[in-house]
This record gives C-alpha cells, structure tokens and sequence, in this order.
C-alpha cells in the first residue's frame, strides 16, 4: 500500500504540474472532453488451468469505459469489465474432473491516456496509457462452499489506435466547450493486467475492439 500511496502521491504532483503549464500556453480545448466507450474484448488469462476447467485457453466478455479530456493530449478514466464462465469442477472425494463450475471476474481500472493528436482532424490517433486495477472474483462448483474475494491492487498497460468515423463541431482553436461538439471512432486496443489474490495473478493479456463517442455536455 506504500508503493500504492506514493505512485498516486507522484502522479497527482506530475498532473498538476502538467495542467497548470498546458492553461498558461493554450486557451479552450480543441477536443471534447467527455467520452464513453463500448468495448468488446478477447481475454488471456494467465490462470495455469483455466483451459482445462472452461475447455479454452481465452474467454470474450464485453465492457464500458468513460473517460474525461484534461488536456488535449491527456484524460484520465475508468473502466468497468465483466467476464463469466462455466466449466467443469473438481470433485472433493476424488479430485478428478465433474459437477459443474461457474466463474466470475469483474474488473474495475482507473487510468491515464496519452493521445498522440497533433490535430483536431487526425484521422487516425494512436495513444497510450497505465493505471491502478482492482479485480472481484467469484467461483461457484456444484456442491461446494463458493468462494469469492477481490485481489490486491495491480496495474494494467494499454497501448491502441483509434479510427475516426465521423466529426461535428468547432474548427480547431475554437471555443469547444460552448457549442455542439463530438467525434466518433472506432478503435482496437492491446491491454496487459497484472492483479494478484495469494500469489496468483488473475490478469492476462487483452484485445480490444470499440467504439468510442466523444462530446461535450451543454
């Protein structure tokens, strides 16, 4: 919790600093600044015999997120996932394969983007981003105490291009924030989650697919 305390003590001094430079040298934002995202996702985890419980090394799922634009280059977000999976237990008596399993992970992250956009019409916008991540887990086996928990804090890193469908609004260096403004895109994102509950990691290795809204509320 003490590393935890000092990454959030850094990165709130880092994003001061980097908020009050940026409203010296720039006036209203170029960009929206609110956005949500649909998200459909293929998931890794690195849970040793998940294949052999669920028939399959990966699991689809799907998830929301919304972010808030500070800077033109720079917003900060959440992230809500939720995975659910049946398989085949393991019988206490015998310790072979049977009766039936259910599996749960929601995801909870809180992260920061990094936009490479030179320009309010870029047309393809890559971008990166890290942040904190909590899981719940859940496992059900058929005639078994159910258990369930949250993991420690871990981290997770995305790196993604978006794909620009469509655009209304100001022109750049325009006020954004006063009349009708929004962006969509299509993106895919790659995602490495790391979060561990007794040594084991339940993260994985991600791939996403979306759609993204950008807009302002009025």
């Amino acid at each position: 919790m003490l590393i935890l305390a000092r990454f959030l003590s850094a990165f709130a001094l880092w994003l001061l600093v980097t908020t009050q430079v940026s409203a010296q040298g720039s006036g209203a934002l170029d960009s929206p600044r609110w956005t949500y995202e649909l998200r459909g996702i293929y998931f890794r985890p690195d849970l040793a015999q998940f294949s052999t419980f669920y028939g399959d090394d990966h699991s689809t799922y799907f998830g929301l997120a919304g972010t808030y634009r500070l800077l033109d280059q720079l917003e900060l977000g959440g992230e809500y996932d939720h995975m659910k999976e049946r398989g085949v237990g393991v019988l206490t008596d015998s310790g072979a394969l049977g009766g039936s399993v259910e599996y749960r992970l929601d995801s909870f992250h809180v992260f920061a983007n990094w936009i490479i956009q030179h320009d309010p019409t870029q047309r393809v916008v890559p971008y990166l981003g890290a942040g904190l991540l909590v899981m719940h887990y859940k496992q059900a086996v058929d005639l078994q105490p159910t258990i369930e928990g949250r993991t420690d804090p871990g981290w997770s890193a995305r790196a993604g291009v978006r794909f620009q469908i469509a655009s209304v609004g100001p022109v750049p260096r325009s006020s954004s924030t006063e009349s009708s403004y929004w962006r969509s895109y299509m993106f895919v994102e790659a995602q490495r989650m790391s979060a561990k509950v007794d040594g084991r990691n339940l993260g994985g290795d991600a791939f996403v697919l979306g759609f993204r809204m950008e807009f302002n509320f009025h």
